[in-house]
């Protein structure tokens, strides 16, 4: 029989023989899951396991609440590695909650809500992605902790759940052993951080490398990024001036300058992108120069200086001021704390 686990490929890993450490982790997806949130994180611990920089090898179980294929929302079905009910007396070093629609309504997942509060106390990280907090909350393991949800459902998360402190704009949290993640491509950011704390930066670039994946996002990055805000605008001319704005930073990007590009005085532009973007102008571009030069300084070995001339910002000091509005900390330091290099990410 076909199944999705990931076991630990001998009893040595590939660090000269060094005996293998292997991390038992769960992975539970119910009917109506993205696919992304449970075959993303186990395709990242299988490579994991592929790392020679690392003994650590982890061993996977793809886990459901009833027996029978797993229906993904896309159709796709799959057999789980077990099922929860009397018969499963395996505990976990992690578990991970995915994300499903049916997961809202806690009353249709009661089973799983009490094997989660039975297996809390013996397990080092619980997470879940996505809706997957929903039952976690449910299982009242989430109480006075932060967490992440997706965007579309923080507001009736945090009505059902007012004991917990949601955070509205953030890819992960980590609450003590709590980790939580909004879904898709953020639950495989969770697991890279996960896996970078189980068995160093070396694994984690192996990973990244063989998943190409350019850069990890930190889990304080907005879910939203502000260039797809700005490619999203409905109002055509505010829309082409941004559109334009994206592709020279450089410029002269005055609330005047871009009112006169849009034919528009500034008074009218102004509350026109105010009710369009629920921010000012000013604040925007230099929102969009701070993820440009994030992302400068994540992928490419320039130096602060040149990397502030080529957002616009003009000088390093404007670039610092703006960085630690956005990220609390200034860009060398952020540098340093991502790890991303170019130099760090060469094969």
């Amino acid at each position: 029989m076909d199944h999705f686990g990931v076991s630990a490929p001998g009893p040595t890993g590939g660090n000269h023989g060094i005996p293998a450490q292997t991390i038992h982790v769960g992975i539970v997806a119910i009917n109506g899951a993205n696919a992304i949130d449970f075959m993303g994180p186990i395709d990242a611990f299988n490579e994991a396991n592929r790392s020679l920089a690392t003994p650590v090898r982890y061993k996977v179980d793809l886990i459901s609440p009833a027996s029978g294929s797993i229906v993904g929302s896309s159709g796709v079905r799959m057999l789980p590695d077990k099922v929860i009910g009397p018969g499963l007396d395996t505990s976990y070093d992690t578990i991970l909650v995915a994300g499903s629609h049916e997961l809202r309504t806690p009353r249709d997942n009661q089973p799983l809500i009490d094997w989660l509060i039975r297996a809390a106390p013996t397990t080092r990280r619980m997470c879940a992605t996505c809706t997957g907090t929903f039952v976690l909350a449910s299982a009242g393991l989430l109480n006075q902790r932060r967490v992440a949800t997706h965007r579309d459902y923080t507001e009736s998360f945090a009505t059902m759940f007012p004991r917990v402190i949601v955070e509205p704009d953030r890819l992960f949290a980590r609450d003590g052993s709590y980790y939580t993640a909004v879904g898709g491509m953020a639950g495989i950011d969770l697991c890279l951080y996960l896996i970078e704390n189980d068995c160093g930066q070396a694994t984690f670039l192996d990973v990244a490398r063989m998943l190409v994946i350019f850069v990890r996002r930190p889990g304080n990055q907005p879910q939203v990024s502000d260039f797809l805000k700005a490619q999203s605008i409905q109002n055509s001319q505010i829309g082409q001036v941004m559109d334009w704005a994206l592709s020279n930073l450089t410029a002269d990007l005055s609330v005047d300058a871009l009112a006169k590009r849009a034919a528009m005085s500034s008074r009218n532009f102004s509350r026109a992108f105010m009710d369009e973007m629920m921010t000012t102008p000013a604040r925007f571009v230099e929102s969009i120069r701070v993820e440009a030069a994030r992302i400068l300084l994540e992928t490419t070995p320039l130096s602060v200086q040149q990397i502030s001339h080529r957002v616009g910002f003009g000088s390093p000091a404007n670039m610092r001021r703006a960085f630690i509005r956005a990220f609390q900390t200034p860009p060398a330091e952020y540098r340093e704390n991502i790890g991303a290099t170019l130099a760090a990410n060469a094969p």
